[in-house]
């Protein structure tokens, strides 16, 4: 077993623990989200979070149910896709468990991890396409932090600004599969907004908004039609493929640069 793929047992150990704590009804103070550390990253490692679960079903979608179960099949094939890829995969929930864990739990999961990306999940039943969303956090400033060019000592990051200092990462993750979904002739669409867990995140992150593919002459595509919902998980898995062999720090390329 790969270090990749032991980290991804390690770590599906924790979501079994943190389950049972939200099934028992224990209280779990919000963790403290590690300080950004590059060098911890598993390049080999992506973590999914499908939106919703358990008591929460999200938007009810027409002809479909619950958004969590359409983020639970899409998240179930886009594991299928980025094993086939090579990566190790953890997901916040494999399946709907009585009790959803809170974003805190969700978040300290995938902290935990350092993967080299983490892929939140959502469905809607308006609009057209694949959205892709980035935190609205603003990127941190090191000069204007540090004037003096110093090394200041550690403070800790506020929980909700965890994500700040991955915005350029997260940014640059979001143009590459645009451009991706550009390439495999599926319309897709970036925007930002304030979300949790997206933004107690300390690794590059994007949220996927699945929307109906339009048709042209014809009704649009739903967002629970297996074959769409495919093309979504081999794109995503091959762009995430070359940002991982790509050599260097991932996702720092500037748009339109090979990798």
């Amino acid at each position: 077993m790969n270090s990749s793929s032991k980290r991804a047992a390690l770590l599906s150990a924790l979501l079994a623990t943190a389950a049972a704590v939200a099934l028992l009804g224990h209280a779990q103070s919000t963790p403290a989200p590690a300080p950004p550390t590059a060098p911890l990253t598993d390049r080999n490692l992506i973590v999914l979070d499908p939106a919703h679960g358990g008591p929460d079903n999200g938007a009810i979608l027409p002809g479909l149910g619950p958004e969590k179960d359409v983020t639970l099949t899409l998240a179930n094939r886009l594991r299928a896709a980025l094993t086939s890829a090579g990566f190790a995969v953890v997901s916040t929930r494999e399946n709907d468990p009585p009790v959803a864990l809170s974003a805190d739990q969700r978040a300290d999961i995938v902290n935990r991890a350092h993967p080299l990306a983490c892929i939140l999940l959502h469905a809607t039943a308006t609009g057209s396409g694949v959205h892709i969303y980035t935190s609205t956090l603003p990127a941190p400033n090191p000069q204007a932090a540090n004037p003096e060019d110093t090394s200041p000592p550690f403070t800790p990051i506020p929980w909700d600004e965890a994500q700040a200092g991955f915005i350029p990462q997260s940014l640059a993750l979001a143009s590459s599969l645009t451009a991706a979904f550009a390439d495999a002739n599926l319309p897709a669409f970036s925007g930002r907004v304030p979300l949790r867990p997206l933004d107690n995140l300390t690794c590059p992150a994007v949220a996927i908004e699945l929307a109906p593919l339009p048709v042209a002459g014809e009704d649009p595509t739903s967002v629970g039609d297996p074959a769409y919902q495919q093309r979504i998980a081999a794109t995503l898995a091959t762009a995430l493929r070359a940002s991982r062999d790509h050599p260097g720090p991932p996702f720092l390329a500037a748009p339109g640069t090979p990798r």
